[in-house]
């Protein structure tokens, strides 16, 4: 097992850091952590390297310093797909890799051996390329994993039919209700905060599609996997705490992440699932009218 963390840093040193040094030390296999610091300045990227006495890499192709930690530094925000593709290729480059995990910063592990679980688990399914945790909110909520929507679903009468549902209609006709836990096995989408893939499925796939900035990576994920004849798979059996959302919104007003996420997933939509561009001009139609309704006074 040879097992290569990526985390993508922005802005936030050191929730990274602490991030580390309490949850990511729980990780007791053998493993490499490779920071992509987007918007780097020398501060920043200075702040990393001093914290977790780690090597600077500003070139992904020049044979590294043997490190467990790794920071490349970037200018450009690149996002989350391009981020992890960054660090996914430099430990290609170098290193015998097995496995890669990708995480945000705002998680806390549930049980300290997750992560050799999670692997053990992955490696012993031979048509699946991906596995997640349960994924739990602040208030106790499950965040993972999710069903397939389709576009007009997703982006019409999500937004219309809601003013005038109940809650509990609501959840039920979305399937937003994860009050209940989802069974172990296949599902479409589990959550991109916390996954682990095979590191050769990962190539052989493609990576995460680069066209995406914030949002659908996951989902993306599943179809190219599902191009090689590879699966997500929930495992309940461990869990992580996810503080979702909140580093996002403090770099973006409410509006802008709302149409981050619609550029991402129309992308999605168009691609891999075939919907039309007069759909997609239609949804948009419909998102901009919903949230001049909705944040103007």
């Amino acid at each position: 097992m040879k097992l290569a963390i990526v985390i993508v840093n922005y802005k936030d040193e050191a929730r990274t850091i602490s991030y580390i040094k309490e949850e990511i030390t729980k990780i007791r296999c053998p493993h490499r952590i490779v920071i992509v610091n987007n918007s780097a300045t020398v501060e920043s990227d200075n702040f990393l390297i001093n914290n977790l006495d780690a090597v600077l890499i500003t070139n992904i192709t020049n044979k590294p310093v043997e490190s467990q930690y790794y920071v490349i530094s970037h200018a450009e925000n690149l996002g989350f797909a391009k981020g992890n593709n960054l660090g996914a290729e430099f430990c290609y480059n170098h290193f015998p890799v097995t496995h890669f995990l990708f995480t945000n910063n705002d998680i806390r592990f549930l049980n300290n051996d997750l992560v050799e679980r999670m692997i053990k688990k992955l490696d012993s399914l031979n048509n699946v390329g991906m596995i997640g945790p349960k994924v739990l909110g602040l208030e106790g909520e499950n965040q993972s994993p999710e069903p397939y929507y389709p576009f007009w679903h997703r982006y019409f009468w999500m937004y219309w039919l809601s003013p005038f549902l109940s809650s509990s209609k609501k959840r039920k006709i979305f399937k937003l209700d994860y009050s209940q836990q989802a069974a172990e096995g296949i599902h479409y989408k589990i959550m991109g905060s916390f996954f682990i893939v095979n590191a050769a499925d990962f190539k052989t796939c493609g990576m995460m599609d680069p066209n995406t900035f914030l949002f659908a990576e996951e989902i993306i994920l599943s179809e190219r996997l599902k191009s090689i004849n590879k699966k997500a798979y929930y495992f309940p059996e461990v869990a992580i705490l996810h503080e979702h959302g909140k580093t996002i919104l403090q770099h973006f007003l409410a509006t802008k992440y709302i149409k981050l996420q619609f550029k991402s997933e129309s992308y999605y939509y168009r691609k891999y699932k075939g919907v039309s561009m007069l759909s997609i001009f239609l949804g948009r139609l419909s998102l901009n009218l919903y949230l001049k309704l909705k944040f103007t006074d």
